[in-house]
């Protein structure tokens, strides 16, 4: 039985991983597809792939530890426990892919290790780490919407100082930010699909780090159109110096929490730093029809995250007299 479950807990971390992949194509190259810096979602999504295996690889071992041991302990981690946080979080992933609504698979992740960690009846770091993940969820956008206002300001700055070479300039530079983006998706979110292989002491850091890359690489090549066309043609009108103040600001403030060791939304990101960058421009062309779909994904998704995998699990361990 013991077998099955971890075959179980491993086809499940690796969907997570796939549907983690397509659901932040958008979150990542949104905006250098949206501005039309990239016109081909082929190239999108191959650059995603790219650049999510690097940061997977070699910088997601802080959050690979929180997933795997920090909101749990490690000894309280079983076969069937991680297969349904896990499973319960792949789901969810995927019916918001499918709904088209950007949600937070960070917070899809823990509160599926809550919710079944409550039914099995362990103890939770609900004073560390839980209490710091929540702080970061908050923060996240707080955060990238000042930085988004700053970085388009100096856009704008360097634009009206520079002309026509600067435009080219700052192309170039926004398809570093969602280069720098997509490898921010690694390392801050490949933890969230393979923690639980750690934790189970199944893989290394960076063995799990690159196991989840490469799902997420496939999952953004294989159904990761529907949300690229979402972000970067449905929600926001942005023009190539507030591209690269969104961009930047999503970046820098994911990649901290994630060196940090506490995953964070990078859609929550992302539309902290387009406020920030339309802020600076004293103009709101973002699609608020859009964006209280996002919000209320955010509020409800993860809620019924914990839920299902609360209830799965309970289910689960009664129907196979296993804890």
């Amino acid at each position: 039985m013991d077998q099955f479950l971890t075959a179980g807990m491993l086809i499940s971390g690796l969907f997570f991983g796939w549907t983690i992949g397509s659901h932040y194509t958008g979150a990542t190259m949104g905006m250098a597809y949206g501005t039309g810096l990239i016109k081909s979602r082929t190239v999108a999504t191959i650059l995603i792939a790219v650049f999510v295996l690097i940061g997977a690889t070699f910088d997601s071992s802080h959050v690979v530890s929180t997933v795997g041991t920090g909101i749990i302990r490690a000894q309280d981690l079983t076969p069937l426990g991680a297969m349904v946080m896990m499973l319960t979080a792949a789901l969810v992933t995927a019916a918001n892919t499918w709904m088209k609504w950007p949600v937070s698979t960070s917070q899809l992740a823990c509160f599926s290790v809550v919710g079944a960690a409550l039914a099995m009846g362990v103890p939770i770091f609900w004073g560390t780490t839980v209490v710091l993940l929540f702080v970061t969820w908050i923060g996240t956008p707080i955060a990238s919407g000042l930085l988004g206002f700053a970085f388009t300001r100096i856009a704008d700055g360097v634009s009206q100082n520079y002309g026509e070479r600067a435009e080219r300039g700052l192309r170039w530079l926004l398809l570093a930010a969602s280069c720098y983006a997509a490898y921010t998706l690694g390392a801050n979110n490949t933890g969230n699909a393979v923690g639980v292989f750690y934790g189970l002491h199944k893989m290394s850091q960076m063995q799990a780090g690159f196991v989840g890359g490469i799902v997420m690489a496939i999952g953004a090549l294989t159904w990761g159109r529907p949300i690229l066309d979402k972000v970067g043609k449905g929600l926001v009108d942005l023009d190539t110096n507030m591209g690269v103040g969104a961009k930047l600001a999503q970046s820098i403030t994911a990649h901290t929490a994630a060196w940090c060791g506490y995953p964070t939304s990078m859609n929550q990101a992302l539309l902290g730093g387009m406020a920030g960058a339309t802020g600076a421009r004293g103009r709101e062309p973002i699609s608020w029809k859009a964006v209280k779909e996002i919000a209320f994904s955010w509020f409800f998704t993860p809620l019924l995250a914990g839920v299902v995998s609360f209830l799965l699990y309970t289910a689960l361990s009664w129907v196979l007299q296993v804890r």
